[in-house]
């Protein structure tokens, strides 16, 4: 009787290599997608902040605020320059007017990161 090594033969062993290989590439791909979207959701989150912001100033304004459609501006925030336009458009109540803030991340604003509306009351006689 023989004494036969017991043991994987290679072909056992380049399968399991194999297979290894695939899932520890499949898991740094999850890995990589799941770091995009935290980004984009950290990005959102700033811009509706600065959306946000740019609302309340217009109520603070009150009566100052000119309801200036196309009106620009930008705002530091997290490190980074936010920019903003707001759109004003009116609604078929006479007295209010339709109020959207939109932010980019780009100054020549191409890319559109978030946008913010509501509606705001409009003084008489503007």
């Amino acid at each position: 009787m023989r004494n036969r090594a017991s043991g994987f033969t290679l072909l056992e062993v380049m399968v399991a290599l194999s297979i290894c290989a695939l899932a520890g590439i499949a898991a740094m791909q999850a890995t990589g997608d799941h770091i995009v979207h935290i980004s984009t959701i950290e990005s959102q989150t700033y811009a509706s902040w600065v959306a946000e912001n740019r609302l309340a100033t217009m109520r603070a304004e009150g009566e100052q605020w000119d309801g200036k459609n196309g009106e620009k501006g930008e705002e530091e925030l997290a490190g980074q320059t936010w920019y903003w336009q707001q759109v004003v458009t009116t609604t078929q109540a006479a007295d209010f007017v339709k109020v959207t803030v939109n932010v980019y991340r780009d100054e020549a604003q191409q890319y559109l990161e978030y946008d913010l509306t509501t509606f705001m009351f409009k003084e008489a006689g503007r």
